[in-house]
C-alpha cells in the first residue's frame, strides 16, 4: 500500500483557510519591494560614477537618447512627457541601461575593428614543394557490373512490377 503525503497551505474545509496564501503572497511582495528598493539605492548613489563611466566609454549614448527623447516629444507629446518623467524619477535606472548600452557598443566596435585588421592582414605562408608520389597508391580494383539488374528482369512476380 502506497502513502501519499500532502502539504496544504490552507484548509479545505476551515473558513479562514484562504489567509495562509495570501500571508504567503503579501510576504513575497513584500521581499521584492525591498529588493527593488535596495538596488534603486545602490544605483542611485553609484550614478555619478555610471554617468562618468558612460561618458568615457561612449558619449553618443547620451546624444542619441536625448534626440529620441526629443522626437518623442515632437511626434507624440503625451508619451513623450510620460518618458520624460519617467527618467526623471528613474534616472538610476536609465544611467544603468546607458551604461550597458555604451559597454556593447564600445564591444561591437572593437570587434569590427579587430575584423577588419585581420581582413586587411596577410597570412604568412610556406611554400611547399611537391615531391613525387607513388601513382599505385590511389589505383583501385576494375570495377564489376551487378548481376542484380538481370536478375529482376528474369523474375515476373507482380512484387517486381512496382520498382520498374
Amino acid at each position: 500500500m502506497t502513502v501519499y503525503k500532502e502539504f496544504r497551505v490552507g484548509g479545505g474545509s476551515n473558513p479562514l483557510g484562504f489567509l495562509g496564501p495570501v500571508i504567503i503572497l503579501a510576504l513575497l511582495f513584500f521581499g521584492l519591494y525591498f529588493l527593488a528598493k535596495g538596488i534603486f539605492n545602490l544605483l542611485m548613489w553609484a550614478a555619478p560614477v555610471i554617468l562618468i563611466a558612460t561618458l568615457v566609454l561612449d558619449y553618443t549614448v547620451f546624444t542619441d537618447f536625448f534626440r529620441f527623447m526629443i522626437k518623442l516629444l515632437k511626434e507624440n507629446t503625451i508619451m513623450g512627457i510620460l518618458a520624460a518623467v519617467l527618467t526623471f524619477f528613474g534616472f538610476p535606472f536609465v544611467l544603468g541601461y546607458l551604461f550597458l548600452k555604451a559597454i556593447m557598443r564600445r564591444s561591437v566596435k572593437t570587434a569590427l575593428k579587430n575584423a577588419e585588421k585581420e581582413r586587411n592582414t596577410y597570412t604568412e605562408y610556406v611554400e611547399v614543394k611537391e615531391e613525387k608520389e607513388d601513382e599505385s597508391f590511389l589505383e583501385l580494383p576494375p570495377l564489376q557490373k551487378s548481376t542484380r539488374q538481370e536478375s529482376s528482369k528474369d523474375s515476373d512476380s507482380p512484387y517486381d512490377e512496382l520498382f520498374k
